[in-house]
Formats: structure tokens, C-alpha cells, sequence
């Protein structure tokens, strides 16, 4: 399993948790390649809901 794929998965799980979910998010965006975190924002903000003019909530 790849770090994207990996931190696709534990975000899916800790989402119910804002603080949590956040954490995790910049703990995995430490480890992925500049490509993998831009896609995994992509991701963020689809399968969240997240506008793409509110990154201040990572």
C-alpha cells in the first residue's frame, strides 16, 4: 500500500473528528512526494466537501 493510498484511508477513518482528521492530514502531508500531497488535497476537498478557497482548515 502506498503513503497516498495509506493516508486516504486513515483520513476516511478520523474524519468524524476535526482536530484529529487535521492532524493526520499534516503528519501524512510530511511523508508523501510533492505530487502525492497535492493529489491527496484533490482528494480532501472532493470527497470532503472542502472549497478549494479555504485551505486554512489544514
Amino acid at each position: 500500500m502506498s503513503w497516498l493510498a495509506y493516508s486516504q484511508f486513515i483520513l476516511d477513518k478520523v474524519r468524524f473528528d476535526r482536530a484529529l482528521f487535521r492532524k493526520e492530514l499534516r503528519k501524512f502531508l510530511l511523508y508523501l512526494t510533492p505530487v502525492e500531497r497535492l493529489q491527496l488535497v484533490r482528494w480532501c476537498r472532493l470527497r470532503f466537501h472542502q472549497s478549494p478557497s479555504s485551505d486554512s482548515a489544514y
